[in-house]
C-alpha cells in the first residue's frame, strides 16, 4: 500500500515521456514493481491509461473533496472563500498542514491569471507566506505582519504577491487563510479583508 501511495503522489511530476523509470527514481521503487503497482491502480480506477502515458484518475477528485481534517471545515470555508474572492478578485486558499508539507485544501482562482497552480491540494512551497503564518519560526522579519500575518511581495514567485493570516481551529489547531495577486495591486493591500474573513471562518467553526 506505501508503495501505490508513493506512485500516486509522484505521477504528476513525471510528464508524459518515460514515466515509468521517472516513477522509479522518484519513488525508489524497481521498475517491475511500478508497472505492476500501476495496474493495480488502473484496476481499482485510481489511474488511467490514456494518449500514450499514465495520469491520476478524475476519479480521485471526488474522493479528495471529502478529505476534512475537521467536521464542518470545508463547508465553512467555501463560504468564506467564495465571499473574499469577491472582495478581492484574488486567488484565495485555505492552507493547512499535511505530513511534512503544508496543501490547500480549498482553493479557488483570482480574476486574473497567475503564475500558479491554483486548485484544491496544491501544495505550498516553503517559503510562501501561508507556510510562514504556520511555521512562524522560520519568517524572516521584512516578512511578518502583525497579528501574526505573513506577506510575500514576489519572494517565491516572480509575478506573485501573496498575504496570509492564521486561523485557529478548534482542538487547537491551525490554519492559515492566503490570498494571491499580481503584483500591480500587491496582496498586503487587501489585509483587512483577509483578517475579517479569518475571524469569520473561526467563527461559523466554533458556532453552535
Amino acid at each position: 500500500m506505501d508503495g501505490a501511495f508513493r506512485v500516486l503522489r509522484a505521477l504528476p511530476e513525471t510528464g508524459a515521456e518515460h514515466q515509468v523509470a521517472r516513477l522509479a527514481e522518484l519513488t525508489g521503487l524497481p521498475r517491475p514493481t511500478v508497472y505492476r503497482l500501476l495496474g493495480q491502480l488502473r484496476g481499482s480506477g485510481a489511474v488511467e491509461w490514456s494518449g500514450g502515458h499514465w495520469s491520476l484518475s478524475p476519479s480521485l477528485l471526488g474522493l479528495a473533496r471529502r478529505v476534512e481534517p475537521l467536521t464542518g471545515l470545508r463547508r465553512t470555508a467555501s463560504k468564506v472563500i467564495q465571499r473574499l474572492r469577491e472582495q478581492t478578485g484574488a486567488a484565495v486558499s485555505l492552507v493547512v498542514p499535511w505530513e511534512e508539507a503544508y496543501v490547500a485544501l480549498e482553493m479557488v482562482p483570482g480574476r486574473e491569471e497567475l503564475p500558479i497552480d491554483a486548485h484544491s491540494g496544491a501544495p505550498m512551497p516553503a517559503s510562501t507566506a501561508a507556510r510562514l503564518v504556520l511555521a512562524p519560526a522560520a519568517a524572516p522579519a521584512v516578512r511578518r505582519r502583525p497579528f501574526g500575518a505573513a506577506a510575500d511581495d514576489q519572494d517565491v514567485c516572480e509575478g506573485l504577491t501573496c498575504y496570509a493570516v492564521p486561523v485557529g481551529l478548534p482542538g487547537g489547531r491551525r490554519a492559515a487563510l492566503q490570498i494571491a495577486t499580481a503584483p500591480h495591486r500587491p496582496a498586503d493591500r487587501y489585509a483587512g479583508h483577509v483578517h475579517r474573513a479569518a475571524v469569520e471562518l473561526e467563527g461559523g467553526l466554533t458556532a453552535p
